[in-house]
């Protein structure tokens, strides 16, 4: 089987092969059961809660170009091919802790111009990136790719950033999705695409009030639902697909 990069990050137009996926035990056998390898990194930094959300840790900007937490071990990375940037040292509160948490698409991106990565950022337009400014810090988490052009979020700023484009947006309740005893989670740090036509989710969308409404609107765009595990949706900091069938 050979293997090429996800051109388009979050957007992959095969069957992925590689993916960043938190230290969630679960989530990770059930990926393993797709054929799909996968890593994680942890910066002990950040709350434990987030300690190992690869949406905080490393940011896709295609192909074989990666943002990485400074502090993290590359070699993982440098030896699946990629070309490693690092830039600003993450802190442990916000808004140090979403550097690299702009959620980026084809040839799009959405970020907090106050948070994001001052070398992300100039990368991403130095590459012709289109940017959307919103004022939610944690975008990725906050940002479900279903296509190129229709995402799912929780949040009015982000929903009011694609106002007037080509996006199809459908804007979902808070607070259904799982992070930790304290905190409820967001909709896009529980899922990743796993192939162009399939989206992965954390556990059952029956536990999502809305959770109708985001599987018509994903089958809407010729998207299925697969479902990781049973249970409530957990916010695992996003997965994050990186490789696929060539």
């Amino acid at each position: 089987m050979k293997e090429n990069f996800v051109l388009h990050p979050n957007l992959p137009d095969g069957k992925v092969t590689l993916a960043a996926v938190g230290d969630y035990p679960d989530i990770v056998r059930a990926l393993h059961e797709e054929n799909i390898r996968t890593f994680s990194f942890r910066n002990p930094l950040l709350p434990e809660e987030v300690s190992s959300h690869q949406d905080m840790l490393l940011c896709h900007v295609g192909d074989s170009h990666i943002f990485c937490d400074p502090s993290q071990d590359k070699s993982i990375l440098r030896k699946e091919g990629f070309s490693v940037y690092t830039g600003e040292n993450i802190g442990s509160t916000y808004p140090h802790d979403v550097k690299l948490n702009a959620a980026v698409g084809n040839r799009i991106y959405i970020y907090n111009p106050a948070t994001i990565d001052g070398y992300l950022n100039d990368e991403l337009l130095l590459s012709g990136y289109l940017g959307f400014q919103t004022k939610q810090g944690y975008t990725k988490c906050s940002v479900c790719f279903v296509t190129e052009t229709a995402v799912i979020t929780e949040d009015a700023s982000i929903a009011a950033a694609l106002k007037n484009t080509d996006f199809d947006v459908l804007m979902i309740s808070k607070g259904d999705i799982y992070l930790s005893e304290k905190h409820y989670g967001f909709f896009g740090g529980s899922t990743g695409k796993i192939n162009k036509d399939i989206l992965a989710v954390t556990g059952e969308l029956k536990y999502h009030r809305d959770g109708e409404k985001i599987r018509d609107f994903c089958e809407k765009h010729g998207v299925t639902i697969k479902e990781l595990q049973k249970g409530r949706i957990t916010d695992i900091g996003s997965i994050l697909p990186l490789k696929q069938k060539s």
